[in-house]
């Protein structure tokens, strides 16, 4: 009745990953993990935010990327929250968005939107990843990521063990 609750496969898995309203994608060492399912979106707010980037990293290679469909928008994602511990590097945190992109593309997702509060992630590294600002009148940080054009050729193989 109930298949498992996460993916090791991408490519495999992509029945569920269109199924799957809401999901935790897991990065090590610069290499997928899964993903998993979960079933209702995560509700984190600035103040915890703040308070895990100053006291609240663990000290691993790990980094965690939750993101959501909304209700009623099947042709957008919503990037809801990333951990990341002291020793991520780059790539863990860049493979985490790229598994995110290859998502997109399996859920055919016209973009992703996300709402940054983690003044470490910069204007800068966010538009050389192709995001861009978006609801510039709102509070906050908000940027887009749009595949309106095409997606990008995929990275899968760069994070792939």
């Amino acid at each position: 009745m109930f298949g498992p609750s996460y993916i090791t496969d991408i490519r495999d898995g992509q029945p569920q990953l269109r199924t799957w309203r809401c999901g935790r994608i897991v990065m090590q060492g610069g290499r997928f993990v899964k993903v998993q399912r979960r079933l209702v979106a995560g509700s984190v707010s600035v103040a915890q935010v703040w308070w895990q980037s100053k006291y609240g990293r663990m000290n691993d290679d790990i980094c965690w990327l939750d993101y959501h469909q909304p209700f009623g928008m099947p042709g957008f994602l919503t990037l809801d929250y990333i951990r990341s511990g002291q020793r991520a590097g780059y790539k863990t945190f860049i493979g985490a968005i790229r598994v995110l992109e290859e998502i997109a593309r399996i859920r055919n997702a016209a973009a992703i939107v996300a709402h940054v509060t983690n003044g470490a992630i910069s204007d800068r590294l966010l538009e050389r990843n192709g995001w861009q600002r978006h609801l510039q009148d709102w509070s906050g940080r908000h940027w887009i990521r749009r595949f309106y054009d095409g997606y990008p050729e995929s990275a899968l193989p760069r994070y792939i063990a």
